[in-house]
């Protein structure tokens, strides 16, 4: 017989040895240096572009590639993350130790293939991180989810801040020739130093999250049935669709990946293939894309806390169909640079709101996880046919022997646009407020 246990009860003091500021200093600090690598990576893009002598629509399957793994492992992580909670550590500190080991096998991969393979098991860890963090933020804070998911989601903009402009200066100097001053001469170092000299750093994260969240998830409580909690998760998370939005709020959370996806790799390669910019200055549009969010996303999370998610989500949606195409319109000049600026406002701000959506509709069933791995993976999944359909509207299929040759990379960005349209509509029926239950007990 299943055990009633009440979802809050980890935040008990019998339970909580791990006290909040804790948790959530170490959870929301170290996303920051997971994100440092993932979008550094996109930098990275152009010179494996380079050195491979690839095609776009290879590229767009590196982008793709981590896209899928990463959903994979999101759907099935979460559900499993919600039936362990007392191992919450032990998965965090092993997806970060996931992610080193997976990039440092970029880093000696020698064929395109085996690079493919290296970042799905990067990317599996960078997945894995997610329902666990999220959840017990979402858990442990319940009256400030929107302010604490885009809190998390604020230092990974550090990280995709961070990330780039050091890789674009470690590539080989600082090229400032841009506004007027000499670049540093210096030669740079290799793409695949760069992508393996962070793994010990990252190793010894896993190590000081271990330690100092070893007792996040409490105890665990012994008699479980695991079979029925299986069937009782299975149940909630049905319940959970019906009749309250659900559906929608994946459908926009799904458009809006797909609508970042399709864009993200394209730019800095449109900036070194089509605009000729050098690595910094790819670098620094690429970190200009996240340093407006950090910023940006606690306030959207704050204002959705108070005046509800439908508003907030609305505006940024609507916000986002126009800087794609002025991206595209705006050439090598400050008009490109601001319009980059401008999207990175309302970049991945949508995720956190969705994610804290769902969160709402499904409170009190201890499906924090669950939630968050689905959408993770429903926005991983479609974001990679986004990726793909991308490569193929900006090259065409000609590489295939089939009489089509691409639009070109503006095509790229007009397409996501569109993308960013759908999204918009889709958020307009959304339901005016999301059901936000008092917690009831779980069955485990």
């Amino acid at each position: 017989m299943a055990e009633a246990v009440d979802p809050q009860s980890i935040a008990d003091p019998q339970y909580q040895r791990t006290k909040d500021p804790v948790m959530a200093t170490t959870v929301i600090g170290s996303h920051a240096l997971e994100h440092m690598y993932g979008r550094a990576f996109l930098v990275l893009i152009p010179q494996i572009y380079i050195t491979l002598g690839l095609a776009p629509i290879q590229a767009g399957l590196l982008d793709a590639v981590r896209q899928l793994s990463g959903g994979t492992t999101s759907m099935t992580g979460g559900f499993f993350v919600d039936m362990f909670q007392h191992r919450r550590a032990h998965i965090l500190a092993f997806s970060m130790s996931l992610i080193a080991i997976g990039y440092f096998l970029v880093s000696i991969a020698p064929t395109y293939g085996l690079i493919l393979a290296a970042l799905a098991l990067a990317s599996a860890g960078t997945a894995l991180w997610h329902p666990p963090a999220l959840g017990l933020l979402a858990q442990r804070f319940p009256q400030q989810r929107g302010l604490f998911i885009s809190l998390h989601r604020s230092t990974g903009n550090i990280g995709d801040w961070l990330g780039p402009l050091i890789v674009g200066i470690l590539l080989g100097g600082v090229g400032l020739e841009k506004i007027g001053l000499d670049a540093i001469a210096w030669g740079g170092i290799g793409w695949r130093w760069i992508v393996g000299g962070g793994t010990p750093v990252l190793l010894m994260l896993a190590i000081l999250i271990f330690f100092l969240l070893r007792n996040v998830g409490g105890p665990k409580i012994e008699g479980i049935d695991y079979k029925d909690k299986f069937r009782t998760q299975m149940r909630d998370m049905r319940e959970s669709f019906r009749g309250t939005g659900m559906w929608w709020i994946f459908t926009v959370s799904a458009v809006r990946g797909m609508g970042d996806r399709s864009l993200l790799w394209v730019i800095p390669l449109y900036l070194s293939d089509q605009l000729e910019l050098s690595t910094f200055w790819v670098g620094f549009h690429v970190a200009l894309l996240a340093a407006p969010g950090v910023f940006a996303g606690p306030l959207f999370g704050m204002l959705s806390d108070r005046i509800g998610r439908k508003p907030i989500i609305i505006f940024i949606m609507a916000s986002a169909v126009i800087f794609p195409t002025t991206m595209a319109l705006g050439g090598d000049g400050p008009g490109m640079t601001v319009s980059v600026l401008m999207f990175g406002i309302f970049l991945f701000s949508v995720n956190s709101l969705t994610q804290a959506a769902a969160i709402d509709v499904a409170a009190g069933k201890g499906l924090e996880g669950t939630f968050i791995g689905l959408m993770w993976g429903s926005n991983a999944f479609f974001g990679a046919m986004a990726s793909i359909l991308a490569a193929i509207i900006i090259d065409g299929v000609g590489r295939f022997g089939l009489d089509w040759n691409g639009f070109g990379w503006h095509a790229a960005f007009y397409f996501a646009s569109g993308l960013f349209f759908l999204g918009f509509l889709s958020s307009l029926v959304l339901p005016g407020e999301f059901i936000k239950r008092q917690p009831q007990p779980v069955q485990v």
